[in-house]
Formats: C-alpha cells, structure tokens, sequence
C-alpha cells in the first residue's frame, strides 16, 4: 500500500503493543531533524506503555560494509523502517545496497516502511519516491510518504 502521511500517527496494528522496533536512516542535518520530529510525534502517539527501540544511521555510514551489515540486521527486525532524504537525486549507492540486504534479510516480516522526503519542485514524483515504491512492491512493505509541509 502507498499512502500519503501529514503528520506521525499511531497505525491500528501498534494500539496494543508494548514495544515497537524502529530503525530509520537520513541523508544530512535537515533530516535528521525531521526523523527526531517523526520519531517524538510516534512516541507521544504511541503512549507511555509501548517502548520505543530506535537506531538511527546516517546514510554516509553505508559507506563501510560492516557497518551497512548491521543497519541491515537491525531494519530487517523492524517493525517501521523510516527513510529521510531529499528528492533532487536518487539515493547514493550505498543506501540502495543497505536496502537491498535488509530486504534479502527480513523474509516475510511485515514492516512499514516510512518516506521522509521534500515536495518535489515540478510536483512530479522524485527518482527517490519512484524507488521507494519499487522497493516496497518487491519487499512486500507498506510505504508511507510525508512530503513535509502541506502534504
């Protein structure tokens, strides 16, 4: 499923739980700040009861093969997975191979898959959205868009 989020919300399936497995990745400081944002508004929604486990990665961090591995064991025992990036170019190459091996590692968990991406100047979808939703097509995710403000 590919929709279109406004703001963080609490998703049906995680009313009850005790315990949400996050793992989120970005591009650079602006980011950052919107996956903290992101993250915040999830906890606050999500209520004092559910524990948050949250890794967080930058992306240049893929650049070294170790460390992409262990993104990749991480985000593949996640329940939502959040990428923030901006929409003028594609992902680098090393956040396509950390996605590829979390997808080769998680089987058939479901997991959520969240973009964190600017509104595209054109209003046409960026190379980054395009990949995205074939990544969670292929990966059996549901994908959840925020384009920012307004969306």
């Amino acid at each position: 499923m590919n929709r279109t989020i406004g703001n963080p919300r609490l998703w049906e399936r995680w009313k009850g739980a005790e315990q949400l497995a996050l793992m989120a990745t970005f591009e650079d400081s602006a980011s950052c700040t919107r996956v903290k944002g992101f993250c915040q508004g999830l906890m606050r929604d999500l209520g004092e009861r559910c524990k948050v486990i949250q890794h967080v990665w930058v992306f240049s961090t893929f650049r070294m093969a170790e460390l992409q591995a262990i993104a990749a064991d991480e985000a593949a025992v996640a329940d939502l997975v959040v990428i923030a990036a901006r929409q003028a170019h594609g992902l680098p190459e090393e956040v396509k191979s950390w996605i590829e091996k979390w997808l080769q590692r998680k089987g058939e968990r479901k997991t959520v898959l969240v973009a964190l991406l600017d509104r595209p100047y054109d209003g046409l979808p960026s190379p980054v959205w395009v990949y995205l939703k074939e990544v969670a097509n292929r990966g059996g995710l549901e994908l959840l868009v925020d384009l920012g403000e307004g969306s």
